[in-house]
């Protein structure tokens, strides 16, 4: 008798069964690299969180429409179930049927919010991992692109979403990484960063995202792996003492330990009022960390949103303060 298929296993088999089979389920799965975009195809909206303002959704359409592409928006994704963009059941739906439709080069997540999380039980990996293509969002989305690279073996892209970035007109250097980036243009790049808190170097796959996103899934068949990964992590409107819990929390969840690196994004509106802020709390956390921890990556919800391929090797340079991509993320 041959050993078994594990992945004949749902991640909540796997997950029950105990955190090794969860933890080596997760490491049989090879990213998969989606095709780079040609101008002309299709590129597909959904809306896997909060509802979306029309207005703001047209806007963010019309830029992709600019840059050479066709549009189709998923069916409903003006629902709304209070600040949801309608049923969980239907926003899984119209993302698992866009990934598998081969009229669809590329799937573009319209804004964050909440919903993310709830569409993962209506999600069927075998079913998704042979159609990979580029799939991008950041914030509430970091859920997605985290579970579709453990789950689905998919590369994905934290960036810029549809009624927000998109919308509002990006950045010169936002829209460069955008655009080259996903045309396969820009395969290799370096990035100088601000302030290093550990030395050293790692050269890894990049997983992460919204700090305050990612912690939702611990305790959960979802939760995010990080050992062996340069983390990357970022936020929004959260005090330097709910910043301080979330990253004590994940230390205890086990989720620093075994990091190749980490590296922080954009805080933004994050400030503290008093002399205990996030520099001092970094400094805290990991004075005796064992790998580069290294600050200022012009990503996540500041003015500039850098493209980042999550599931590519990357190489943090903790004495120089730069952050490389090593290998192309596209096929």
């Amino acid at each position: 008798m041959g050993a078994p298929d594990i992945e004949c296993y749902s991640q909540v088999t796997l997950f029950a069964a105990g955190p090794f089979l969860f933890e080596l389920w997760r490491s049989l799965v090879v990213p998969l690299k989606p095709s780079a975009l040609n101008k002309g195809e299709k590129i597909g909206v959904v809306a896997p969180s909060g509802s979306v303002n029309d207005e703001q959704l047209r806007a963010g359409v019309d830029a992709i429409t600019r840059a050479g592409f066709k549009v189709e928006l998923a069916p409903g994704i003006l629902d709304r179930k209070g600040y949801l963009a309608g049923e969980q059941e239907q926003r899984a739906g119209a993302l698992r049927d866009f990934f598998k439709r081969g009229d669809i080069a590329a799937i573009f997540c319209a804004r964050g919010g909440f919903g993310s999380i709830q569409m993962l039980p209506y999600l069927d990996a075998k079913a998704i991992r042979p159609h990979p293509k580029v799939f991008v969002g950041y914030s509430d989305v970091s859920i997605l692109l985290n579970w579709l690279l453990q789950s689905c073996g998919m590369v994905t892209f934290h960036g810029p979403m549809v009624a927000m970035e998109l919308a509002r007109g990006l950045k010169r250097q936002s829209e460069e990484f955008f655009w080259e980036t996903l045309l396969g243009k820009k395969s290799h790049w370096q990035f100088q960063l601000g302030e290093t808190f550990r030395h050293g170097v790692a050269e890894a796959e990049m997983v992460g995202g919204c700090l305050s996103i990612l912690v939702t899934t611990l305790g959960t068949p979802y939760e995010i792996s990080t050992a062996g990964k340069i983390l990357f992590l970022e936020d929004i409107g959260e005090k330097p003492y709910r910043l301080e819990r979330m990253l004590t929390h994940l230390k205890m969840a086990g989720k620093l330990d075994g990091i190749a690196g980490l590296v922080l994004g954009s805080f933004t509106n994050c400030e503290g009022e008093g002399e205990r802020g996030l520099r001092e709390i970094i400094q805290e956390l990991f004075h005796e960390a064992p790998y580069p921890v290294v600050a200022g990556l012009d990503a996540g919800h500041g003015e500039e949103n850098l493209l980042l391929p999550f599931g590519v090797k990357m190489r943090l340079d903790g004495n120089a303060g730069m952050l490389s991509l090593q290998e192309s993320p596209l096929a």
